[in-house]
């Protein structure tokens, strides 16, 4: 059977710090359990706070591309397309997919994410993915072994959304631990399985508000990899 749990009273982060020391201390208070082999799923926002992926919008000047995109969706203020503008590096805005209301990005490293990743936060700032999430990833998934001895497999999960549905789902953005594709050889098909992962922690995870940034996923039976990276699940 596989369970499915969401760690509560993780504490709202506003300032840089060790997101996995955070993590023990709350799985510590609120007995919390973890075993090994686990899938953790954590939330990418509360990574890229921790380690600091703020930027002021107030320092951002948007460029003629970012103005023109504002043109059609002027929901998007032009700083946050910026921003957007800038996570995929490309600034005339060649890896944007520019859609009615929808804004879909290529990031450098292949992955193609709502918005690039960006959410607007509060007070003027926009919050970006953390540099390397397969760094995170490992950096958690250690520091679990170090303070709780459990060695557990980390999926980085971002919200998504897609230009033909409503809403959003749950997709992985970095991984450590756990070779994101489940391949069956003798029927010849392939599953993403950090994907299918990351949404099912995405029902105990919800979205905005709900508080529960880090989901333990128990009973999965998968590929461990230490050499894995997100990389391997894309085209």
């Amino acid at each position: 059977m596989i369970e499915i749990n969401g760690l509560q009273g993780v504490p709202m982060i506003e300032n840089t710090c060790n997101i996995g020391e955070i993590f023990v201390e709350t799985i510590k208070k609120q007995k919390f359990e973890i075993y090994d082999g686990d899938v953790i799923c954590v939330a990418s926002k509360i990574c890229s706070i921790a380690e600091g992926n703020i930027v002021k919008l107030d320092e951002i000047t948007p460029s003629i591309v970012a103005k023109k995109i504002h043109e059609k969706i002027p929901r998007k203020d032009s700083r946050l397309i910026q921003v957007i503008i800038n996570q995929t590096q490309s600034p005339d805005g060649r890896c944007l997919e520019v859609e009615d209301n929808y804004i879909g990005a290529w990031l450098p490293n292949g992955l193609y994410l709502t918005s690039a990743g960006v959410d607007k936060g509060k007070d003027g700032y926009a919050i970006v993915l953390p540099n390397d999430c397969d760094k995170t990833a490992k950096n958690i998934s250690d520091t679990f072994y170090l303070q709780l001895g459990v060695r557990v497999s980390v999926i980085i999960t971002d919200s998504d959304g897609r230009i033909d549905k409503k809403g959003a789902n749950q997709v992985a953005v970095g991984l450590y631990g756990i070779n994101g594709l489940r391949i069956d050889k003798e029927n010849k098909t392939v599953e993403t399985l950090c994907d299918l992962l990351a949404s099912a922690a995405g029902l105990v995870m919800g979205q905005r508000g709900t508080n529960i940034p880090l989901v333990a996923i128990h009973g999965l039976k998968y590929e461990k990899s230490s050499d894995s990276s997100i990389k391997d699940a894309l085209n």
